[in-house]
């Protein structure tokens, strides 16, 4: 156990100054965001009044922050620390019930701790609580999860959601996309068509 406890030190310091850097980033993130907020609602006040109508500074700010900060990052750290903390626990945990789990077996000396069935067991254990430490984390993230900052913005105004219409820039790639049976209308009004100059620019390289 001791060994255990020995080879868990530097993995768990490493996860340990990870989440810290994660967590810097996500805090970096809100102050910076703050500004951006407080700058966006002025500009907004002086041009755009309706879009932040019976909205106070405070709570535009709140919402633009809420919409744009790096969400990820908070929990991946917090699962990091999750799983720091829970690493302890799954050793005692899982060396305390292997002995029960060999009493159910036929017994044998590749049974003794040290051996492949006690390091398979004790690996894909430790796989397991993590994946449930992030498992917990990404659960929270999405149920967390803030409205889109248009909606957000719209429900702060006290527009009814129904009649928020979000607009989707149209992709530039989009524009060029046709199906192969759709009609040309390029073709129909007399201008030449992609297909038409490149199979014009092959047969004059030809």
């Amino acid at each position: 156990m001791s060994e255990l406890y020995g080879l868990f030190g530097l993995p768990a310091l490493i996860a340990l100054t990870i989440s810290s850097a994660l967590f810097v980033r996500w805090m970096a993130a809100r102050y910076r965001l703050q500004d951006e907020a407080r700058t966006e609602y002025q500009e907004r006040s002086l041009t755009k009044k309706k879009t932040v109508k019976g909205v106070d500074e405070a709570a535009f700010i709140k919402l633009y922050i809420g919409a744009h900060e790096p969400r990820w990052a908070l929990y991946v750290g917090a699962a990091l620390i999750g799983a720091v903390v829970m690493t302890p626990v799954a050793a005692i945990g899982l060396t305390s019930f292997w002995p029960v789990f060999v009493a159910t077996t036929n017994g044998g000396p590749w049974y003794d701790v040290g051996y492949y069935p006690w390091m398979f067991y004790m690996f894909f254990g430790f796989c397991a609580v993590w994946a449930f430490c992030a498992y917990v984390a990404a659960r929270i993230h999405h149920a967390r999860a803030p409205e889109p900052y248009q909606a957000a913005l719209a429900r702060a105004r006290g527009e009814p959601l129904d009649d928020v219409v979000l607009k989707r820039k149209r992709p530039a790639w989009a524009v060029k996309a046709r199906p192969s049976w759709a009609p040309d209308i390029k073709k129909k009004s007399g201008k030449p068509t992609s297909h038409q100059t490149t199979d014009e620019t092959s047969e004059g390289s030809d």
